[in-house]
């Protein structure tokens, strides 16, 4: 079932310190596409920003191979989450103009699988 309705519990405040998930993977609104996000669906895992400086805040001195093989896990999560989001119309990370309009049911969510060629 395709998400229509959205509500403030559907998402989270986007806290990614040093915005490492959008200088790594340069990820933006999956609504309109800019790259200021605000929230992330409530679904989601920590962000790879949190775990990057909990695992240095616990060890100053970790490498940065160390701190790669970390990231495996976190990464695969992020993406199981945001295509899983995808199948249900929910937008995993939206802007806080996106956000309000989504809360407001000022816009919806189309689905691109089912627009036919």
């Amino acid at each position: 079932m395709k998400k229509t309705v959205f509500s403030p519990e559907d998402f989270k405040k986007f806290e990614d310190n040093r915005n490492v998930m959008m200088e790594l993977f340069g990820i933006t609104c999956s609504v309109c596409g800019i790259d200021e996000i605000g929230y992330v669906a409530e679904n989601a895992p920590k962000t790879i920003g949190q775990i990057a400086q909990e695992a240095i805040d616990e060890n100053p001195e970790i490498s940065d191979d160390e701190l790669d093989d970390m990231m495996t896990g976190p990464i695969e999560a992020w993406q199981e989450v945001d295509d899983y989001n995808a199948s249900i119309g929910m937008p995993t990370f939206a802007c806080d103009n996106c956000y309000q309009q989504l809360i407001d049911g000022e816009i919806n969510i189309s689905d691109a699988m089912e627009i036919e060629d």
